[in-house]
């Protein structure tokens, strides 16, 4: 199967005057640990639904750049959201491909770097500390950063033999040890490290999310997030809730020991928060409100506070209201 010609991607920068923010996350929103509760703005399709937001948080109102914003509505996006960005979601600006640290195929690799570096460089414009990252897969192939677009390769014979539950394309736990699988999660470390060491020198950390167990992807297991924890000291990670969540159930591991475990790595940067409608048979990676689904949110949130991570809500729906929920439950004024 032929990759399409992946062509460098640039971005225009601001010049960095007197309103460029060096750190936002020394300002908080009223967790009791200092860390900072925000949203995706990967849930907000229109500066209007951004404008909404801040009105109902103010000088509150906190963000994770999206890795679906392009260059040109970032740069609309920007006299809104400047002061207020906590970290990007790489790749920002979007790119055709998500990055892919695990290939084998040189040009891949390279585009992969690229385009971090441009996510660096607006982490730096906007004074983002944090940049998240999906790691790589187990191919050589670029992937595609949109969904569609990557069903096809997913679907591609390498992949189908190691699907443990039809249901979402889910592997098990086995997967990750796998002679298809180990060279993968190899490769992709060893460019970690040297990225993470890259992103420190400008002081950002570079935080590896755990994906949900789709054949393909890398990293999805407590187990996997320790190893990632313990590479580097400049190697941070971002624990995705909901996608642990479906882990939990295809795996057949406890969920709420599983966020203990990584949690107690002593490197979770940043925690997305999500709920969704799996369970034993069902894995769905919904991306829904907090408290639907029987979602033990209490327990999760009072296992997240301990690391003094960022909270930033990856819902699509209800942003302003999970938000709400989740700094009301960290301040002590609401219970769950």
């Amino acid at each position: 199967m032929n990759q399409p010609k992946i062509k460098a991607f640039g971005i225009q920068h601001e010049e960095q005057g007197a309103d460029r923010v060096t750190n936002t996350n020394a300002l908080t929103t009223g967790c009791k640990n200092g860390a900072v509760t925000g949203a995706s703005l990967v849930g907000m399709k229109s500066l209007k639904e951004i404008e909404e937001y801040i009105e109902q948080f103010g000088q509150d109102a906190r963000f994770e750049l999206s890795y679906q914003m392009s260059a040109e509505y970032l740069a609309q996006a920007t006299p809104l959201i400047r002061g207020r960005v906590v970290s990007a979601h790489a790749c920002c600006p979007s790119t055709e491909f998500f990055p892919n640290l695990a290939s084998a195929d040189p040009e891949v690799v390279a585009q992969s770097l690229a385009d971090m570096e441009a996510t660096l460089q607006t982490a730096l414009e906007f004074g983002a500390k944090i940049v998240v990252l999906h790691a790589g897969y187990v191919t050589d192939l670029a992937m595609p950063s949109s969904y569609e677009a990557r069903k096809p390769i997913l679907a591609r014979p390498e992949f189908i033999k190691d699907i443990r539950h039809e249901d979402g394309a889910i592997c098990g736990p086995e997967y990750r040890l796998s002679p298809g699988y180990i060279p993968y999660a190899e490769r992709a470390k060893e460019r970690l490290v040297a990225l993470a060491r890259r992103y420190a020198k400008s002081a950002v950390r570079l935080a590896v999310e755990n994906l949900n167990p789709r054949v393909g992807y890398l990293f999805h297991s407590p187990e996997e997030m320790l190893e990632l924890a313990a590479l580097d000291p400049d190697l941070w990670l971002c624990l995705d809730v909901g996608h642990l969540y479906i882990t939990s159930f295809a795996f057949g591991f406890d969920y709420l020991e599983g966020l203990k475990t990584i949690v107690g790595s002593g490197k979770v940067a940043s925690c997305h928060l999500h709920a969704n409608s799996s369970r034993n048979g069902r894995y769905r990676d919904d991306h829904f409100s907090l408290e639907q689904n029987g979602f033990p949110l209490a327990e999760v949130l009072s296992i997240v506070a301990a690391s003094e991570a960022n909270l930033i809500v990856e819902a699509v729906e209800d942003l302003a209201g999970n938000t709400r929920i989740v700094q009301e439950s960290m301040t002590g004024r609401r219970l769950l």
